[in-house]
């Protein structure tokens, strides 16, 4: 294999990503107006279901730009689409089955659809990464199929191998979560443990997503190859820091640090996207629309990512603190701490506007960055060259970050003293503005990726020159 993969678009691989992200975002759309806006407890499958459904989403974005270059056996390759398509929704199903409805035999079938998506994305990371797994690939030269685009961007395959063993690591801590404490409805001792699994491998996606943002903008070799030596340094660090945190104790420090040679990667990543690090010229027309875009996303990527390491240093400060928040009912968004509880959730004492800030809108933007890296990729083959509606792209390009924006700033606004009494609260900023555009994000490229589908058999769709970044 080479040293660098071309990037591109699997089509039903990202219209499975938005099927996903649909369902994940549709079960937090529950959550907040049939329980939070009406001053109800919301259930434990509902926050679960709507992060994993949603994060899954992003991986299978990720997979779906690399999907098309790699050699890859037929057989793996349907096998890969057919598990994103499939998994999502049938976990969410089985997972709902047992945790609303008390179906005993649907606990055993939800690591069955988890494994089946786990392994369909490794293989794609790994064989991104250059491991040859004879089973799975051939030695044929990658063949564009007809339902894949292929654009003229090239990246190393270094960036996909430390990130996918470091979110392994956390993904199994995720199974061992799952089967010694949360099938039995056991609070997770130490609490920590729950960071062990989610921030491996959402600092490690989001490593990834900067390092193909910086690609697809034009970063220049020296940027590009700085922000992969931090990533191949940090995530390593963060790993055996959660590790030590967790099991001897540790100050947070031990990984918060390590935590912070990541958080370099953003900020490299916006400071290219705004002009003070050096990338490569461009004269496409979209370029500039881009980097405006993706540059309002990574400046709030960098606002939440940091009130992360804030919390985890001034409140998340030990392994073994008792988790007590779950919102009561009949009390105000965001709600008070009762005095005990056995969950999963933010240490008592922690505003709830950080913590909900940090997680929500930072998903949101992470989300936001790829779908950006996406349209930066094969943006102007699709709505220039394909449905002849450039108008859709520069759309796009505005209403994609302005979700999480809002998010953000409900986050913000809803724990905000200086509220009047009986405001219908800050929230408000994400409940009326922010999902409504995700859903309309959601559902036009959802609509976009099944006319694409459509047009794809009666012509193969093949980027040979146009792009937004050259």
């Amino acid at each position: 294999m080479s040293g660098t993969i071309r990037l591109g678009l699997n089509i039903p691989l990202f219209t499975a990503s938005l099927i996903s992200i649909g369902l994940g975002t549709f079960t937090g759309m529950i959550g907040i107006w049939g329980y939070a806006a009406q001053k109800l407890a919301i259930p434990e499958w509902i926050k679960v279901g709507h992060a994993h459904d949603s994060w899954w989403a992003v991986l299978i974005m990720i997979a779906a730009v690399t999907l098309p270059s790699l050699p890859l056996a037929r057989w793996f390759r349907n096998f890969v689409i057919a598990a994103s398509f499939i998994s999502p929704g049938l976990w969410l199903l089985s997972f709902y089955s047992y945790y609303a409805h008390g179906i005993e035999s649907a606990k055993y079938l939800m690591p069955v659809f988890e494994i089946l998506l786990f392994l369909s994305l490794l293989g794609v990371a790994l064989v991104a990464s250059g491991v040859n797994i004879p089973i799975i690939t051939t030695r044929d030269k990658p063949a564009t199929g007809r339902y894949d685009i292929v654009s003229n961007i090239e990246i190393s395959r270094r960036i996909f191998l430390i990130p996918t063993i470091v979110a392994v690591i956390g993904v199994l801590a995720g199974f061992g979560l799952a089967g010694l404490f949360k099938a039995y409805h056991k609070p997770i001792s130490p609490a920590a443990l729950v960071q062990l699994h989610d921030h491996l491998v959402l600092i490690s996606v989001s490593a990834v997503i900067s390092l193909l943002v910086l690609r697809v903008v034009n970063a220049s070799e020296k940027v590009f190859n700085l922000a992969t030596r931090l990533m191949e340094i940090s995530l390593p660090l963060t790993a055996l820091g959660l590790i030590l945190f967790n099991f001897l104790g540790l100050s947070s420090l031990v990984w918060v640090v390590p935590a912070g040679i990541y958080f370099m990667i953003p900020i490299i990543t916006f400071l290219t996207l705004i002009g003070v690090l050096p990338r490569s010229p461009s004269y496409n027309t979209y370029i500039s629309a881009l980097r405006a875009s993706l540059a309002v996303v990574y400046a709030m990527i960098l606002i939440l990512v940091a009130q992360g390491a804030y919390i985890s240093m001034i409140w998340d400060t030990n392994p073994y603190v008792t988790v007590t928040f779950k919102q009561p009912q009949g009390q105000p968004y965001p709600g008070p701490y009762p005095t005990e509880f056995l969950g999963t959730a933010p240490v008592k004492g922690t505003p709830r506007g950080l913590e909900n800030a940090h997680l929500s809108p930072g998903s949101w933007s992470h989300v936001a960055a790829m779908w950006l890296t996406i349209l930066g990729l094969v943006g102007p083959n699709i709505f220039v060259e394909r449905l002849r509606r450039p108008g859709l792209l520069y759309l796009f390009l505005i209403t994609i970050p302005l979700a999480p924006l809002f998010n953000m700033i409900g986050r913000y606004l809803a724990w905000w003293p200086g509220l009047p009494e009986g405001a219908p609260g800050g929230i408000g900023a994400l409940w009326y503005a922010g999902h409504p555009l995700k859903g309309f994000n959601i559902i036009s490229l959802f609509v976009i990726s099944l006319v694409l589908l459509y047009l794809a058999p009666q012509k193969k769709i093949v980027e040979k020159s146009v792009s937004i970044t050259k």
